[in-house]
């Protein structure tokens, strides 16, 4: 075979679970030539260097997530899109995207795997706990709130609940918080509303309002960042 570099199979059975032809170079060449087709010469590289310069035209606002009694994230001030450093183009950008823990009002009942379970214990029954914990532990820079709870498909627990956990939150670590919801329109829109006195010395963030809820919430008039 090595002379002829041929391969021909004559009334032959072939029951395999996976079958692999590696076709040389020497064929492909043979091959290309017996149908007419001129053989690749050697290839041949040409150095050249690849440099690319954007001006974007826009650029995104600066919003600061402030504690009153802590720290402050911000976020945006984008000249260029994220994590454009293979061209260099992202230090143009002033901030870091903000990295958030995410913590919610029924931990203890979610079905998580294992070893997350075994790593987080006892402090995924209590909000509070869990947010200290993500901070402590993990260096957190802002922690999310999900009230999942609240939902009626999920338990219907009062509003109160969430404003019970978003203070002890609070309380609990001195970094942003960003209140998340549950998905229902209804329940989401009563819950922002109750949120809103419990957070009026902060600046914090809403991660769910969407175009269901947003303009109920941004109707409301209370220092919460959307």
């Amino acid at each position: 075979m090595k002379d002829t570099e041929e391969l021909e199979l004559v009334d032959v059975d072939l029951v395999a679970d996976y079958l692999e032809f590696q076709v040389l170079p020497s064929i492909v060449s043979t091959a290309a030539g017996a149908v007419g087709i001129p053989k690749l010469g050697k290839a041949e590289w040409t150095p050249t260097k690849f440099s690319l310069d954007i001006n974007f035209p826009g650029e995104i606002e600066t919003i600061q997530f402030i504690r009153s009694n802590g720290k402050t994230c911000t976020i945006g001030g984008e000249k260029v899109p994220p994590f454009y450093n293979f061209l260099g183009l992202d230090k143009r950008n002033p901030h870091p995207p903000l990295v958030t823990y995410d913590v919610f009002d029924m931990g203890s009942k979610m079905m998580l795997p294992k070893p997350i379970k075994q790593e987080y214990g006892d402090v995924l029954g209590h909000p509070a706990e869990w947010a200290k914990f993500a901070v402590n532990k993990f260096g957190a820079e802002s922690i999310t709130f999900h009230s999942l709870e609240i939902d009626p498909a999920m338990g219907d627990a009062p509003v109160s609940q969430s404003v019970r956990y978003l203070e002890e939150i609070l309380q609990a670590v001195d970094v942003p918080v960003i209140i998340g919801c549950s998905g229902n329109k209804e329940k989401d829109v009563e819950m922002f509303k109750a949120t809103a006195a419990a957070t009026e010395s902060e600046v914090l963030m809403l991660s769910a309002a969407d175009k269901a809820t947003w303009e109920d919430v941004c109707e409301l008039d209370f220092p919460i960042c959307h």
